[in-house]
C-alpha cells in the first residue's frame, strides 16, 4: 500500500503500530491511520469495540484478542428480567456486590488468525488461560474488570511487543458505581501481566494514547464520565502510571462525555483531543469538539473546534480524519438511543457538514477504520464484517455508501 497517496508521508511503521512524530517529541499512536484487514467474525459473538488484531508476538502472523463479558453479569443486567429491574435499588445493590467476584470479570480470549478469521477454538482447555488451537497467550494476575469498554494496543514498556490499555466502566446500570481500568503489559512474547491502571474507580468509557509530557513514553488518556473529567496517566516507564492534572483546567467539566480520540486535526504539528458523547442528554449535554493542542500539550475549553450537531443522531462514538475532512460516527439519540447509524462528513476548514449518510435500521457501530474493498480501493467502515452496512468510500468531495 502506498501511504503517500493518502498524505501519510511522515508515517513510520513499527511492529504494526503507526508512530506520528509531532513537534517537541509529542507522539500520537493509532491503528486508525493505516489500512487494516476487516475481521470476519461469522459464527462468533465477537463485538467490534472489544476486539483487536495485530502481530502481537512479532512472529510474522496476526493474532487476535477479544474480551468476553461474563455470562453471569450479562444475564443479571441485560436479560429481560434484569432490564425489568433496572431501577430497583435493592437489585442493583446486590448486583454491585456480585460484580466484585471474579466470576463476573470479563475474560481475555486470545486466538490465532487464519486469513481474516480467528482460528476456531476447541472447548478443551490446555492451560487455565488458553484453549487448544488458540494463540497460547497468558494473562497473569487475579485482577479483572466487569465491563471493559475498549481495548487499545500501544507500546507502553521498553520491549518490542504491544501492550493493551483496557478502559473499564463497571456495572452498567444505576447507580453506575464505576470500576478500575487495567493495563496488560507484555513480559516477553505471548505473556502479559494484568495490572491496575487507575487509582480511583470511574466510569471509564473510552481512552486514547499519546506522549503528553514529551519524555518519549506513551501516556494514557481516559474519559471518566462519572467525574466528568478527562484524566491523563503519565507513563513512568516501569509499568506504573501516575495521574496528572496539568493538561486540563482544574475546574473543567465534561458533562455527557464518553468518547475520545487523539489526532492532529489542524495539521499544526501538535496533537488535538476529540471529546464527544451525548449531545442531547437531560443529564448534561456534551458538544462534539476538538480541543486544540500546543507545544506544552495543555488544553482548554476556549481553544477548540466545534462539530455541528445532527438532529436525532446525537450520540457520537468515533471519528477519523482524511485530508481536510472528518468522518464522525454517530448513532440515534433520544427515544431512538443507540438505534441506527450515521456518518457525518465535516469540512475541517469551515466546520460545516458536507453530507450525512444514515441507515435508521442497522445496529449502532462502535468504531471506524480505514480498510480496502475487493479492488484495493480505500474505504472506511467497521472493523468486522458484521457491521459492514455503513462502509463508505470518499471521492475527495463527498462520502458514499459502499454497498
Amino acid at each position: 500500500m502506498n501511504f503517500s497517496q493518502y498524505g501519510k508521508s511522515l508515517i513510520l511503521l513499527f511492529v504494526g503500530i503507526l508512530f506520528f512524530p509531532f513537534t517537541d517529541n509529542a507522539i500520537a499512536v493509532s491503528l486508525k491511520d493505516t489500512v487494516i484487514d476487516e475481521i470476519d467474525t461469522s459464527g462468533t459473538g465477537y463485538y467490534g469495540r472489544l476486539l483487536v488484531s495485530e502481530d502481537f508476538n512479532n512472529d510474522g502472523t496476526k493474532e487476535l484478542v477479544y474480551i468476553k463479558l461474563s455470562p453471569s453479569y450479562m444475564n443479571y443486567v441485560w436479560s429481560s428480567h434484569g432490564k425489568g429491574k433496572r431501577n430497583d435499588k435493592d437489585y442493583n445493590q446486590r448486583g454491585i456486590e456480585l460484580s466484585k467476584s471474579p466470576e463476573w470479570f470479563a475474560s481475555f480470549l486470545p486466538s490465532k488468525m487464519k486469513g481474516n478469521k480467528p482460528v476456531k477454538k476447541s472447548t478443551q482447555w490446555s492451560t487455565p488461560h488458553t484453549r487448544v488451537g488458540s494463540w497460547e497467550a497468558k494473562f497473569n494476575g487475579d485482577l479483572g474488570c466487569v465491563h471493559p469498554s475498549q481495548i487499545i494496543p500501544a507500546h507502553l514498556n521498553e520491549d518490542t511487543f504491544l501492550d493493551f490499555v483496557i478502559p473499564c466502566h463497571g456495572y452498567d446500570t444505576p447507580p453506575f458505581p464505576g470500576e478500575h481500568s487495567l493495563v496488560l503489559l507484555s513480559d516477553g512474547p505471548n505473556n502479559y501481566n494484568v495490572t491496575q491502571l487507575t487509582d480511583q474507580p470511574g466510569f471509564y468509557h473510552d481512552g486514547a494514547t499519546s506522549d503528553f509530557n514529551g519524555d518519549g513514553k506513551i501516556d494514557i488518556l481516559l474519559v471518566d464520565s462519572n467525574a466528568k473529567k478527562l484524566r491523563v496517566l503519565l507513563n513512568k516507564g516501569d509499568g506504573n502510571f501516575q495521574l496528572s492534572n496539568k493538561y486540563f483546567p482544574q475546574f473543567s467539566s465534561w458533562k455527557g462525555a464518553y468518547t475520545t480520540e487523539i489526532l492532529d486535526v489542524n495539521d499544526d504539528g501538535f496533537f488535538d483531543i476529540f471529546v464527544a458523547g451525548h449531545e442531547e442528554d437531560k443529564h448534561g449535554s456534551q458538544p462534539t469538539v476538538f480541543l486544540l493542542g500546543n507545544k506544552n500539550n495543555k488544553f482548554s475549553n476556549s481553544k477548540k473546534l466545534v462539530i455541528p450537531k445532527i438532529k436525532g443522531y446525537g450520540i457520537v462514538l468515533d471519528v477519523i480524519k482524511e485530508g481536510k475532512n472528518l468522518f464522525v460516527l454517530r448513532t440515534g439519540s433520544g427515544n431512538r438511543a443507540y438505534k441506527g447509524a450515521a456518518i457525518q462528513n465535516v469540512s475541517i476548514e469551515n466546520l460545516t457538514t458536507i453530507n450525512v449518510l444514515k441507515r435508521d435500521n442497522v445496529r449502532a457501530l462502535s468504531r471506524i477504520f480505514r480498510k480496502a474493498d475487493e479492488t484495493g480501493r480505500l474505504k472506511f467502515g467497521s472493523l468486522t464484517n458484521k457491521d459492514s452496512a455503513m462502509d463508505f468510500v470518499f471521492d475527495g468531495k463527498e462520502i458514499q455508501l459502499n454497498n
